[in-house]
Formats: structure tokens, sequence, C-alpha cells
């Protein structure tokens, strides 16, 4: 069974909330990092820094070119050190920075020959500590270690299996295999540590089991699939042997940063009180990636609605 919790965020340019969350991380103290990308026109992207009950902490990787800044940033993950790794489509490199935002190093550059990016996508780390990335428009998967050295690569563009069209988001499994949404072929695959394909499943569509341009696909501890199925703007859950299990469709309350500002804007408050549409405010909109924690929380980033919606997993799913 999974069962709502509580939600973090609200619209904000800086300090507490989001801007178009696309990805989140916990570090090794359960601090929840969650990653703004905002849009080219207001400039507004960045890595906000929070506990999980909404106390905000700092911010870093505002926008820019420089050392230590992001123009559009696409995913973020965090080693056991705790340094923090994003990838940015934009300047088709990773940045690297310790866990207060302070900047490391960053390495990658445009290009298609091994090593290099075209719009790196999502990026997560194996079971062994190397950097598992998403060559967005190079239709491929690069495995580098800690410092950005290439260790393997593998797919191409196109629709058999082990091909890719557009992929984005991944996970890897506590088996070491590499999970990909392939987001405009309408699946997800699966490939071992080698990059051999193994499986996979879905197709496009609506109906449960069916996906519209995945964005994201996340393997909790306990085995369950969660993939987030962005443009029929839902979440759905599968058990290990892919059998479609539940779809969440939101379930948001206000988090306690919007209550404190209806608070003090009664205005705005009135508004959307006479708008009254709260069950539309529930909803996911273009949820774009999903993540849990050793304690069984999932986290939903619920990109176009700036906030993160947090569930509680129980060890087993029943069909609902």
């Amino acid at each position: 069974m999974i069962n709502y919790s509580h939600t973090i965020g609200i619209a904000s340019f800086e300090g507490r909330g989001f801007m178009n969350p696309v990805d989140l991380a916990l570090d090794n103290e359960g601090l929840l990092y969650v990653l703004s990308r905002s849009n080219a026109s207001n400039k507004d992207v960045r890595i906000s820094v929070q506990t999980t009950d909404s106390e905000y902490k700092h911010e870093f990787g505002r926008w820019g070119t420089e050392p230590g800044q992001t123009i559009l940033p696409s995913s973020i993950v965090i080693d056991k050190g705790n340094r923090v790794y994003v990838s940015d489509e934009f300047m088709h490199n990773i940045s690297v920075f310790d866990s207060d935002g302070t900047f490391i190093e960053r390495w990658g550059e445009l290009g298609s020959g091994p090593g290099h990016f075209n719009r790196p996508s999502g990026i997560r780390l194996d079971m062994d500590g190397n950097i598992v990335v998403v060559d967005h428009l190079n239709s491929r998967v690069q495995k580098f270690d800690s410092r950005g050295n290439l260790l393997s690569h593998f797919g191409t563009f196109g629709y058999d299996d082990g091909q890719f069209n557009y992929p984005w988001g991944l996970c890897v499994d506590a088996l070491n295999n590499i999970w990909i949404a392939d987001w405009r072929n309408d699946r997800i695959q699966v490939f071992n540590q080698d990059g051999e394909f193994l499986f996979k499943f879905g197709v496009s569509g609506s109906e449960k089991s069916q996906f519209s341009r995945p964005s994201g696909v996340h393997v909790s501890d306990s085995g369950h699939i969660y993939v987030s199925d962005w443009r029929n703007n839902r979440i759905q859950i599968f058990d290990g042997n892919q059998n479609w299990v539940k779809t969440l469709y939101g379930d948001a309350t206000l988090s306690k940063w919007c209550k404190d500002f209806l608070d003090v804007n009664p205005e705005q408050a009135s508004w959307r009180e006479n708008a009254a549409l709260f069950e539309q405010e529930k909803r996911f909109w273009l949820p774009t990636a999903v993540m849990s924690s050793p304690d069984g929380n999932i986290f939903v980033a619920d990109s176009c609605r700036h906030r993160v919606q947090i569930y509680k997993e129980s060890p087993v799913l029943s069909k609902v």
C-alpha cells in the first residue's frame, strides 16, 4: 500500500519554494535537494536544500555559465561522500559541488564522440559509485568514474530493442541493472551493468501500463517500479514482474510554505477560495521524476505545480 503523506513547495524564484522542479535527491543526512529548472526567460534555476518537513537551508547553482553556475540543469544525484552532481543540457556538462554548494569541478563538452554529450539529461549512480548519464540527443547511455573518466557507453537511435528515441530519466537498481525512460518510444528499457538489453515494457497510450512520454523511472528498495508518466500527468506503479499495481494522480494538500504565504496574503487566499479549484490543485501536472528514501518515502517532482508530493510506501502493495 502507498499513502499520501504531505507536500513541500510553493512557486518561488528564490529561497523557500521551487520553480519547475525536475529532479531531486537526498544526501546522507536526509536533506532534500530539489533541482529547479524554470525557463530561459526568467533565468531562475537553482538547487535548493531543505528538510523533508520544509525547513529551508540554502541554495546554489544559480543561472550562468561560470564555474558553479547552470543554464538548463536536467538531473541531480548525490554520492556517498555527499558530492552533488548536476547535468546541464545547455553547457553539455556535469558540474560537481560539495554538500554546502561549493563548486568543485565540471567535465564534459558538446560532441558525439565517446565521453562527449549532446544535452545530457538523467544522471544516477551505479552500485559501484560510477556516474551513469543519459546522453539525450546522442541516444545513448554513458558511464563515468567520479572524476569524469569514461568507462563505457551503449545505445543508438531507433525503435528496436536497445535503441533509444529521446531517452530522458533513469535509475540503477540493487542488481546494478540500468532502467531507462525511453521518452519518445513511450517505454521503459532495462539493461545489465554492461549495457546488454534485458527487457522492456510499456506502449503508447493512456490506459494502465501504457505511457505517454515517460520522463523518469525508479525502483524502490521494496522492488516496486515507479514511472513518471509525464504527459499522462500521473505516476504508475508496477511490481517486480512489471505488472501494474496502482496509479497515482496526485493528492497534494497545502504545503507549510503555502499556508504561511496565504496567512499573510489574505487577498490571494480569497482568490483561491473563490476559484474553488481544490480538486485540480491536488493533481500532478507533468510530474518529471520520482525517487525514494530507505525509510519508504516516495518523492515526486510535480514540475508544473512547483512542488514535491511525498508518499509513504508499505512493504506490500495491493492492486487498486
